[in-house]
């Protein structure tokens, strides 16, 4: 077994897969000659339901509209954890897709890794091409470092706040002007549950990106130096600001005295409880809107929260984006990748996207087709993408980039339950803080 194999198989911690990436060669590392012919893409993603749904009929439009030039095979890969699974071991193997969507928080993983061409490589050259055709804040989030983009945004969510209008109501609360601020969420959260016996509040309990979107809401980092997002790497989370240690504290009284539904990680019990009448306050995603209020009337969704008044404050974007395979990839096949993932960030394919699938859009010229203007005309699908175009672009909205991320928020999540069961705030954090700064070092070492 020579030592560049054993130093693969040794890779095997989700923290240490980037290494698996930089470090092992793949056969496909050479560059084959460019396609002369008609090109064939393989596409991975790990879209279900209706989003696979609609995803399918827009990779046929694109193959009927490039009929004869390029053909894309879409596959479904499991989840996104099961994806980047795959695509490691495709590395390995040579085996790549050309495009590959990924979730947000693969990005810094991704970047690492140096097997995908930054799109800024091709925008460049591209006189078509308008980065104003995002919002800021999605610009910001996959920033390639030199003001370019380092994938294509596809599938874009914020965190929202959303109000059961009938309990709202029935407390004595007009649901027309929502609470703007976490201290007023939870004043009103007091009131609904008091007066109607419902819970006043749940949030999202599956991962810790409800107390990413709390601290970014404040202009707090989560991760340090500079959110991942300056010269040096993250090398650690910032849990315990006075800030946060506040949030965190009026989130604890809410757990304990009964007002707040705790649904675990099944975020499916959470929105089913809010679309049944069960909870009056929910915090969760934007993309949670057509299964909480199939109807689109018992609500009304608002902005997140602010957690503090500092002039960074925003929302941190979720989603996914579209990532063109570098190494065993032809010319001829990234320019055809190109194409695709351009079509797909197209003002029509956005505004079906978003209506089909609850997502956001994410061109700004979503809004000015027929299909985009009739998903607007509900006031709640405009209060989401208001909130999209309105979020600044701070260091603190951009979010926390490393490639540790997705290890991370189960440690976070796991210090926030201790939380909401009794714990002392501070001393759990501050642990959580440790733990984390280890995983990270882990990581970094790994990475190179």
């Amino acid at each position: 077994m020579s030592l560049r194999t054993r130093a693969c198989l040794a890779v095997t911690a989700a923290a240490t897969l980037v290494l698996s990436l930089s470090a092992c060669a793949a056969p496909g590392d050479t560059q084959p000659s460019a396609a002369s012919g008609p090109v064939t893409l393989t596409f991975w993603h790990e879209m279900t339901g209706p989003a696979a749904t609609e995803l399918d009929a827009l990779v046929s439009q694109f193959n009927e509209r490039e009929a004869g030039a390029i053909t894309v095979e879409a596959s479904y890969q499991g989840s996104y954890a099961d994806a980047q699974t795959k695509y490691t071991a495709a590395v390995q193997s040579g085996s790549t897709p050309d495009v590959l969507m990924m979730n947000d928080t693969s990005t810094g993983f991704l970047v690492d890794s140096k097997k995908t061409v930054p799109l800024s490589s091709f925008t460049d050259g591209d006189e078509s091409f308008s980065a104003d055709s995002f919002p800021p804040i999605v610009r910001s989030y996959y920033n390639d470092g030199s003001g370019g983009l380092a994938a294509m945004p596809f599938s874009v969510s914020q965190p929202v706040l959303y109000v059961d209008r009938a309990l709202a109501t029935q407390a004595g609360l007009n649901p027309d002007t929502p609470p703007t601020t976490l201290a007023d969420v939870a004043s009103w959260a007091e009131k609904i549950h008091a007066v109607t016996g419902a819970y006043g509040l749940s949030m999202n309990m599956a991962d810790s990106w409800m107390l990413e979107e709390m601290s970014a809401s404040g202009g707090e980092l989560f991760c340090t130096p500079d959110n991942g997002r300056g010269s040096d790497r993250a090398t650690g989370l910032q849990l315990t600001s006075p800030t946060q240690v506040g949030f965190m504290k009026t989130l604890q009284k809410l757990f304990l005295d009964g007002t707040a539904l705790n649904p675990g990680t099944d975020n499916s019990a959470m929105v089913s409880a809010f679309a049944t009448g069960k909870v009056g306050l929910m915090l969760t995603s934007s993309g949670a809107y057509t299964t909480a209020d199939p109807q689109k009337t018992a609500s009304k969704v608002a902005a997140f929260p602010r957690t503090s008044n500092s002039a960074d404050a925003g929302v941190v974007i979720g989603g996914n984006a579209l990532w063109i395979s570098g190494d065993g990839h032809s010319t001829a096949q990234q320019e055809a990748a190109y194409t695709f993932v351009t079509f797909l960030h197209s003002a029509e394919v956005q505004a079906a996207w978003a209506s089909a699938t609850g997502y956001l859009a994410s061109n700004t010229d979503a809004g000015s087709t027929s299909t985009g203007a009739q998903m607007l005309a509900d006031p709640n699908s405009k209060a989401m993408a208001d909130q999209l175009a309105n979020t600044p672009a701070t260091t603190a909205s951009a979010g926390c980039r490393t490639g540790a991320l997705p290890a991370l928020r189960p440690t976070v999540i796991a210090a926030f339950t201790k939380v909401v069961e009794g714990a002392d705030v501070a001393d759990t954090m501050r642990d959580a803080e440790n733990q984390a700064a280890q995983q990270i070092a882990a990581y970094n070492q790994a990475a190179g």
